[in-house]
């Protein structure tokens, strides 16, 4: 067995400024880019938030990792308890352990590359089954992870979906797409970390701080 010290705040402070860091250098490095001077390829694509392969995507799949690995404490503490609700959470840290290594291989945007119209569109229809699927899952939460949950996954999918779908107009080799595409990733990055937090408001039963304990027979928190 052992245990990690879980300190709340700090973890989400952590994860809110380098999403910020990352997604000002985007930014900064465009505007200057279409607005000043040119800025050579290689020193872009190192922080476009929508380039792959680079440190914000390195980031991103660290942000849904992490939000993942939460998911699956709860999930397996939910099946000792013999929760109600146990498969539903575990087929949410399934839901999430996809986009986590969707976030590092690039599976949607391959897709998108050989399909008209874009995924986006399939990917609506997806959230509205899934959403339907978890309304027992929402009704059985606190009040309070409840809002919190339906925040972060407004946010998320506003950002993945919706900001794809109002970026894939424009023109790709222009200051109005890269900021699309910063709008589309910094929400994408900020819903998932409001989704941390609420997890670990939910874990810590409110607590700014605990102690979570695992063993190869089971896990406890």
């Amino acid at each position: 067995m052992f245990e990690v010290r879980l300190d709340r705040a700090r973890l989400v402070r952590f994860l809110s400024v380098t999403a910020t860091v990352l997604l000002g250098m985007h930014a900064i490095l465009y505007v200057i880019h279409f607005q000043v001077v040119e800025i050579p390829w290689y020193a872009l694509q190192l922080f476009d938030v929508n380039e792959e392969h680079n440190l914000p995507t390195w980031f991103s799949g660290f942000n849904l990792g992490i939000s993942t690995l939460f998911l699956w404490l709860i999930s397996r503490e939910k099946k000792r308890l013999a929760d109600t609700q146990s498969t539903r959470w575990f087929v949410l840290f399934v839901g999430f352990f996809y986009l986590f290594v969707d976030e590092i291989a690039g599976l949607h945007e391959t897709v998108n590359s050989i399909m008209e119209p874009s995924w986006a569109w399939g990917g609506l229809v997806i959230v509205l089954i899934v959403g339907v699927y978890f309304i027992p899952f929402l009704r059985s939460l606190p009040a309070r992870t409840l809002r919190q949950f339906v925040t972060a996954g407004a946010v998320f999918v506003g950002g993945a979906i919706i900001m794809e779908l109002v970026g894939e107009p424009i023109d790709g080799d222009s200051l109005a797409y890269a900021m699309s595409t910063w709008v589309e990733e910094g929400m994408e990055m900020f819903g998932v970390i409001l989704f941390t937090r609420a997890q670990l408001d939910y874990l810590m039963g409110g607590k700014k701080e605990a102690i979570v304990s695992m063993s190869p027979s089971r896990d406890a928190i």
